[in-house]
């Protein structure tokens, strides 16, 4: 997500005269503290130029505030805290906290909070000792937020142990070979040449045989030829499916306007997960329940073409000398799912949610055969547990849609030079996208949320991991993810001269952030002015009432001959000066902010937020929002400013959407 809020800026010609001020010695005439009719003319018909007619409603708040009253009941041990986030912060740095309190298991807590108006929901969270999150999404308004279900359990029931079919034999088909078997033997054809000497050439793919039943609901697919057991369930918990979804949606965001095809990159985030190595997305069964595979989600319309399979081995079960991507390519790989009789939605609907089958993943005691072999519904203890996507658009090697696809990024080598599948490498790679995958990346990323592990599959040319999403239950022990949000930003820009603004709204700029309950903390971040300019009203800072060069340390000119600091591309940067706040409990950030205001001493005038429907010269963003750089005006480099300033109920995203060469890049984003 992009950040950014504000005011609106003028046309192409009034952009081509915007000029800096020049340093104005202090005189009588300038010192005046009475603003003029002649100058409050000059300022409303300055803005008008910039932002034609300013919506006579228009607050310029782009804030929500709210309380909560949240119950700290989640199914979670040793719970020390409650947060309220605006998202989920599960591979997602952009979850940011806007309130947050001490607690123990069972309390109950009123938290304020103060959310950017992009947001309708909010999530709410406890934190244990270990800073595990547990999360449940409310609705921004409501009063009230238990963790648990007042219907039923709050987490969706799984197979136990007693659930798990009686059989001690399964049937299965004859073997496949897999396409890189069939690509290994054709490893002299150009097409086929990266996969020569991999050692591909005995894979086989497994798929149970029709006409087998078991006991306790679980069954065969009715239809032939899909090689897999499940059983119905009854879908999502009461409450659970607006949290899971909000839970997938954070961590894999769907779009981003500079993303690939609108698709967002999102290699990086998986990248931070508990679990994600280059070759160890894996689990690690623990012997006491049945390993199953519930889909929730396939965000792709080509889920006709994908079937998902499993490996296994042990460690010990290496032989010496041999890698354990060299082993785990002669291993057998079993039917677990085939997407399409999963019930999905129809193509034109992909992306929804659902929880409809469980899939059993059975345990082979020895290596595979054509018809019987022993079998059980519950793995043995310390078997690791790989996975892959065989997806074809039909069964023929020569397909260049067709391929394998695995968590272990080593086995992804060769498919990952082939035909669709090279379309999602880095363009260095000889790939399409920027920031995009390396030979031996991994295709499937692993996350551990509210009790649950979800597997989360990039089944062709893009980065973006959300093409199907699949529930792991049971049978393993879960990496719990720990991820560390940072405290929501507020920032607040000035114009130094209202009757001669050029809105940029970088004359002054300070940011806020919660560190307590009563301590704030406020920086200086930039100065994009000449004139001397004092800050007042921050109650409790100790640079109040200083001006704002000094407080830079940087009162004189710079070798460019003005005076400004980290607003200009080459240009002074320097860090920004921070220092704590204590206010009374309960004072929010807006609140404590909304008092600030600045003196231009060498203008002789005094800007304040502003006032309902008055052009604005103070304005308040709920963000480590991106101001302009010099001479850039909002409307140029936030072109949807206009639109919202002209109607309070339009374009009220519009800090989201920079232009990035008009902006300065926020020092506190990573």
């Amino acid at each position: 997500m992009t950040n950014k809020l504000f005011f609106i800026l003028a046309s192409s010609l009034f952009i081509a005269s915007c000029a800096k001020h020049e340093i104005v010695p202090l005189t009588p005439q300038n010192n005046s503290q009475n603003t003029t009719q002649s100058d409050q003319q000059a300022t409303n018909d300055n803005a008008k130029k910039i932002l034609g007619d300013i919506d006579p409603t228009q607050e310029w708040n782009s804030i929500k505030s709210g309380s909560v009253t949240i119950t700290a009941d989640a199914q979670l041990q040793d719970i020390v805290k409650i947060q309220i986030l605006t998202e989920s912060p599960i591979l997602n740095e952009n979850a940011k906290v806007l309130a947050e309190a001490n607690v123990k298991s069972g309390e109950s807590v009123t938290l304020s909070y103060d959310a950017p108006n992009v947001y309708s929901q909010l999530m709410a969270a406890c934190v244990n000792k270990d800073g595990v999150y547990y999360q449940k999404v409310f609705n921004i308004g409501e009063k009230n937020v238990s963790f648990t279900s007042s219907t039923s359990s709050q987490v969706a029931r799984r197979a136990a142990a007693s659930e798990a079919p009686t059989f001690t034999t399964l049937k299965l088909k004859k073997p496949r070979q897999s396409f890189n078997a069939q690509r290994t033997a054709h490893s002299s054809e150009s097409a086929y040449r990266f996969w020569k000497d991999s050692k591909w050439e005995n894979e086989q793919m497994w798929d149970l045989a029709d006409k087998q039943t078991f006991d306790k609901g679980w069954k065969l697919d009715e239809m032939t030829n899909r090689g897999h057991m499940f059983r119905d369930i009854n879908g999502f918990a009461d409450g659970e499916q607006a949290t899971v979804e909000a839970i997938v949606n954070s961590a894999l965001n769907k779009f981003d306007k500079s993303g690939w095809n609108g698709k967002r990159n999102n290699l990086n985030s998986v990248r931070n997960s508990e679990y994600f190595k280059q070759n160890a997305n894996h689990i690690i069964t623990n012997g006491k329940s049945p390993v199953t595979l519930i889909p929730i989600q396939a965000f792709t319309t080509e889920f006709k073409q994908d079937h998902i399979y499993y490996y296994y081995f042990k460690d010990e079960d290496i032989p010496a000398g041999m890698s354990e991507e060299d082993y785990i390519k002669q291993l057998p790989k079993f039917k677990a799912i085939q997407v399409e009789r999963v019930q999905t939605t129809p193509e034109s609907n992909a992306g929804t949610f659902y929880r409809r089958q469980e899939f059993l993943l059975p345990f082979f005691k020895n290596a595979p055969q054509e018809g019987d072999n022993e079998a059980s519904a519950i793995f043995p203890a310390g078997y690791k547990i790989g996975f892959l996507n065989q997806k074809y658009s039909n069964d023929s090697y020569t397909s260049t849609t067709s391929g394998c696809v695995y968590g272990n990024g080593l086995l992804n080598y060769e498919v990952n030079h082939f035909g669709q599948f090279l379309s999602a490498m880095d363009k260095s790679k000889g790939g399409q996208i920027d920031g995009g995958m390396d030979f031996t990346d991994p295709r499937i990323a692993m996350f551990t949320a509210n009790n649950k592990t979800y597997m989360c599959f990039e089944e062709g040319s893009d980065c973006n991991f959300s093409d199907m999403v699949i529930e792991i239950c049971g049978g393993f022990d879960e990496k719990n993810e720990t991820p560390e949000p940072e405290a929501e930003a507020y920032t607040m820009c000035f114009e130094d001269r209202p009757n001669q603004a050029d809105y940029d709204l970088n004359d002054v700029v300070i940011r806020c952030i919660r560190k307590s309950k009563t301590q704030l903390l406020l920086s200086l971040v930039a100065c994009g002015g000449n004139d001397d300019v004092m800050i007042q009203g921050a109650e409790g800072w100790n640079h109040n009432g200083k001006e704002v060069h000094a407080i830079f340390n940087a009162s004189g000119a710079g070798k460019d001959g003005n005076r400004f600091i980290n607003t200009m591309s080459g240009g002074t940067r320097l860090e920004a000066v921070s220092a704590l706040v204590t206010v009374p409990e309960g004072v929010t950030i807006p609140q404590y902010l909304k008092k600030i205001y600045i003196e231009n001493k060498t203008m002789g005038k005094t800007i304040k937020i502003a006032q309902k429907g008055e052009p604005p010269f103070a304005v308040i963003v709920p963000l480590d929002f991106s101001y302009p750089m010099e001479r850039q005006c909002i409307t140029q480099a936030y072109k949807n400013f206009v639109q919202w300033a002209q109607n309070v109920n339009a374009s009220e995203d519009w800090y989201l959407f920079e232009e990035s060469d008009k902006i300065f890049p926020s020092l506190f984003k990573k």
